[in-house]
């Protein structure tokens, strides 16, 4: 509607509703948090609620606290309360694991009987009983999820939002509507820094976080050998109290405003893996990232992994503990070998796993999802604009 007297288009309202605080958790920061500004320059008013508090965010996955994480946990039950207004004037709810981390979705349930749209957002293969928490205050919180949430949350969503095949196949199981996008890097952010052409020194890294951290170890007997042998640094991003016996570790806690500057010290990525169908749900984003900075990269063989990386060509892969040695000795020893898998693996995330390529797909889904409407319910009239993609 236009010409003089007309009444303005109202902007769609968009609530995200999240576990963790806006720019901390990988899970959030690099995947759909990327794009909130192109979905308010698309036309959408977006407000974001995180469960968890910086303040407890700060204590979470560490061990012990209690307190301070029980009182998290009430605030965030408070917060969820405050936020039924802001939901009640939403257009659209993007959902990101959960609203509430324990018991049924009676929250996600309420928004559904009043219509409202929900956009599902699933990390992770966040269905099997198990919890990559590294301390018991998370295992309890996770112990109290109901049982069958996650099948139920994909049936009541009007769109479900998955980061890897094996992810995708297991909601399609309950619902026909649901699209893949992986994780993504800003290549803008993640510019690489000039090769480097020793072969002693070698800085061998690892990001992640501390729940993640115990995947390292799996790599201990070799990082120590090729210390001893090649005399090869270590460093770790992201668990400040990691050690290895019998080598020496360079950790520290990981930082948003170091983050890219900490990575670039790497010589070599390592992205060591259990063969746990846990893993099956993870998007390969170590590697990724390794990849946008032009880090030659070892991942192991398994999962997306292998989706991902071509073996010699943009990247390597691994499985035993001799291969691993091997794939790494090799690096070590040749600069430019790690200079063409490097520069191999910024054009793979440009052309696969950028930010840029994957922008129009999350605005797709959501546009859908206004058009589709909450399963069930009344299609919303008042946003027909948005349903048209204009």
């Amino acid at each position: 509607m236009s010409g003089p007297g007309a009444v303005p288009r109202r902007r769609a309202r968009i609530v995200v509703l999240c576990p963790y605080p806006v720019g901390r958790a990988p899970s959030q920061r690099l995947k759909y948090e990327q794009y909130l500004d192109s979905w308010r320059d698309a036309g959408f008013d977006v407000s974001v609620s995180p469960f968890w508090d910086e303040s407890a965010w700060s204590v979470l996955f560490q061990p012990g606290c209690w307190l301070r994480k029980g009182m998290g946990l009430v605030w965030g039950l408070v917060r969820r309360v405050r936020d039924l207004g802001a939901i009640r004037g939403a257009d659209l709810v993007y959902l990101h694991l959960e609203a509430i981390p324990l018991g049924p979705p009676l929250l996600e349930r309420w928004i559904a009987r009043r219509g409202i749209p929900i956009v599902y957002d699933i990390d992770d293969l966040v269905y099997l009983p198990h919890s990559s928490a590294a301390n018991p205050f998370m295992r309890f919180v996770r112990r109290l999820r109901g049982r069958g949430k996650v099948s139920e949350l994909i049936r009541m969503a009007a769109h479900t939002v998955v980061c890897t095949e094996h992810l995708a196949a297991y909601a399609r199981e309950w619902s026909d509507r649901v699209t893949n996008i992986t994780s993504t890097i800003d290549t803008d952010t993640y510019r690489p820094r000039p090769h480097r052409t020793h072969t002693r020194g070698v800085v061998v890294g690892w990001s992640g976080s501390h729940s993640t951290s115990r995947y390292l170890h799996l790599l201990d007997d070799v990082l120590i050998a090729l210390q001893r042998d090649e005399a090869i640094r270590i460093k770790v991003i992201g668990d400040g109290n990691f050690r290895i016996g019998g080598a020496t570790v360079d950790a520290r806690e990981w930082s948003l405003a170091s983050e890219v500057e900490d990575l670039s010290e790497m010589d070599i990525g390592v992205y060591p893996l259990p063969g746990e169908e846990w893993v099956h749900g993870k998007s390969g984003l170590k590697a990724l990232q390794y990849m946008a900075l032009e880090i030659p990269t070892v991942a192991q063989r398994i999962g997306t992994n292998t989706e991902i990386i071509s073996e010699g060509d943009n990247g390597l892969l691994a499985g035993t503990g001799d291969e691993w040695a091997e794939r790494l000795r090799d690096l070590i020893r040749d600069p430019a070998l790690r200079r063409r898998l490097g520069e191999a693996g910024r054009r793979t995330v440009l052309a696969r796993y950028s930010v840029a390529v994957h922008r129009d797909r999350y605005l797709e889904v959501l546009r859908s999802a206004l058009a589709t409407g909450c399963p069930g319910a009344p299609l919303r009239t008042e946003l027909s604009d948005h349903r048209s993609g204009s």
